[in-house]
């Protein structure tokens, strides 16, 4: 038998919490001595301990532990919703450090911005080109992620098929109910419907040409595409330009690794010149 002393420094805990634990009834000691009012604890009740400690962790309330061990949760259960757990830290995790990587990207471009850094803005007449898109309304980013990857499960990476693209007709990444389209450069003068999930799927157009496009080249992840659209408006603004129409995402190279790094992406934006009135 151990003091409550005792006990709490062998499962790491405060003696504090173990006699909150007693008054609300989670973990009784074994014996409380009747004349003294001391508490003991048994070795015993250590893999209870541990129990109701994993399940705090796990982000469990009070009640809610309290019914589990009514129910008798097992092991199993438990390493289950440590797995879910675990699943949601590392979502956590991801999302901040993209955010992280965010900053810095709006850092770097301030101070290219106060060295006055030469905006790599190249202006480029684009041809008409064959396509196979689908164009729809998303709610969010991650839907049309998962639009994107349905196209490439669809296509093969070989046959008439160029680089993907992407144009924001209306809202952007981190708007609600976007517009957007999605497909494939053709080289091909027709192409037959390739169905997605739902109602989508994917049919044959043509984007239109245009005289001037005012394009940058960035590396890395989506969280990144501000740096290029903010020196295509930059350079737009000096150079006396306007915006035509939506602007179109060229991946030219797709990322391999996890935080999309490595990924390389032209950004497109039609542009004419300001007419003085």
């Amino acid at each position: 038998m151990f003091t409550v002393g005792e006990f709490a420094r062998l499962a790491q805990v405060s003696t504090r919490l173990l006699r909150y634990y007693d008054e609300i009834g989670l973990l009784k000691p074994t014996r409380t001595d009747r004349f003294s009012g001391y508490r003991y604890y048994s070795a015993a009740q250590l893999p209870q301990l541990n129990r109701i400690l994993a399940l705090k962790e796990l982000g469990l309330s009070l009640d809610q532990i309290q019914r589990a061990l009514s129910d008798q949760v097992s092991t199993d259960e438990m390493q289950g919703m440590l797995l879910m757990k675990k699943a949601e830290i590392e979502q956590q995790m991801q999302a901040e450090l993209q955010r992280v990587r965010n900053i810095e990207s709006r850092l770097q471009f301030i101070r290219d911005a106060e060295a006055e850094t030469p905006l790599d803005v190249i202006v480029k007449q684009i041809p008409a080109q064959p396509v196979i898109s689908v164009r729809t309304a998303v709610e969010t980013f991650d839907a049309a992620i998962g639009i994107f990857g349905q196209i490439r499960a669809a296509l093969p990476p070989a046959g008439p098929y160029g680089l993907y693209f992407v144009i924001w007709h209306e809202g952007g990444p981190y708007e609600r109910d976007s517009e957007i389209e999605i497909g494939r450069a053709l080289q091909a003068k027709t192409h037959a419907l390739v169905p997605l999930t739902g109602d989508l799927q994917l049919a044959y157009r043509e984007l239109p040409a245009v005289a001037t496009m005012a394009t940058f080249v960035m590396k890395g992840s989506v969280e990144h595409a501000h740096v290029g659209y903010s020196a295509i408006g930059a350079w737009a603004e000096v150079n006396g330009y306007r915006f035509a129409g939506p602007p179109r995402e060229i991946p030219l190279q797709l990322p391999q690794a996890a935080d999309m790094s490595d990924g390389i992406t032209e950004l497109q934006y039609p542009v004419e010149p300001v007419r003085e009135t």
